[in-house]
């Protein structure tokens, strides 16, 4: 069987390795799917200047979900200023937009791209015209099946906007946001939901912060929504409230708790353990 393959976009302050390896629980069960993962890295170097620059105390690993074990960090664009500041100034840079052309032309093309934090808003700011933005061609890249985006955004800067403004995003788009994510709020991750076309559009809360979800009910209706894009074949068996606008996954009412990566993820982001 010909696997399908996907593109990862990390979030900030992450890397290829980093983002495979906080995407295993969502990666495993939709590879039984037929999808294969490619993780390209940011070629923004984020050095202990730039994160200096963000004067906030928090433990860097826990701000960003990433690691603090010394590897190097990578991003797709660097801010102006404080990297949490959401008026600060940005561009994503010529050698950037030439690495992805490279890397979709070397590794494509891609049948879905997911995108966490940062990688996300690039993801879909490239999706408001991805093939015009990075110079490829219809054979190089066709039309994506899907977009899941986590934690995800509109970028901000002026210089953006009439991309967003004259393009809405297409691509069946799946908007997971966690109820305690405080890096990216609800009303940021609503410009990149505005930005999607209606009819293509689908968001999915859950009940954790600024991570890529792995608890089992979760993880399923991910997969249910990708099934549900006709890619796997069999298009039995969906789902059919997942064809709603919002969809609303709360924590189990269960007196004990199911602790998984996301509750561990969740305690130890409210500094419990």
């Amino acid at each position: 069987m010909i696997k399908k393959k996907v593109l990862m976009l990390h979030g900030y302050v992450q890397s290829d390795k980093i983002f495979r390896a906080k995407t295993g629980g969502l990666r495993k069960p939709l590879s039984k799917l037929g999808y294969d993962f490619y993780f390209p890295c940011g070629p923004e170097h984020i050095g202990q200047k730039e994160l200096k620059a963000d004067d906030d105390t928090e433990d860097i690993s826990k701000k960003y979900n990433t690691s603090n074990t010394g590897e190097d960090l990578y991003g797709w664009y660097k801010k102006v200023g404080s990297p949490t500041d959401i008026t600060g100034d940005y561009e994503i840079k010529p050698d950037t937009i030439k690495y992805l052309h490279d890397y979709i032309v070397e590794n494509g093309p891609f049948d879905g791209i997911i995108g966490f934090s940062q990688g996300s808003g690039v993801a879909g700011y490239l999706l408001t015209n991805f093939n015009e933005i990075l110079g490829l061609t219809e054979e190089e890249q066709p039309e994506f099946k899907f977009f899941i985006s986590f934690s995800g955004f509109r970028l901000e800067p002026e210089r953006f906007q009439d991309s967003y403004n004259n393009s809405k995003i297409k691509t069946p788009t799946l908007l997971v946001k966690g109820e305690l994510d405080t890096l990216v709020t609800e009303k940021r991750s609503d410009t990149l939901y505005e930005a999607c076309d209606e009819s293509s559009r689908t968001w999915l809360v859950h009940p954790g912060g600024h991570f890529v979800p792995s608890a089992k009910p979760i993880i399923s209706q991910i997969c249910n929504w990708v099934q549900a894009q006709g890619m796997d074949g069999s298009s039995s068996n969906i789902d059919t409230s997942l064809t709603k606008t919002k969809i609303e996954t709360k924590a189990s009412n269960s007196n004990i708790p199911d602790l998984d990566d996301d509750l561990l993820d969740m305690i130890d982001s409210m500094g419990k353990i």
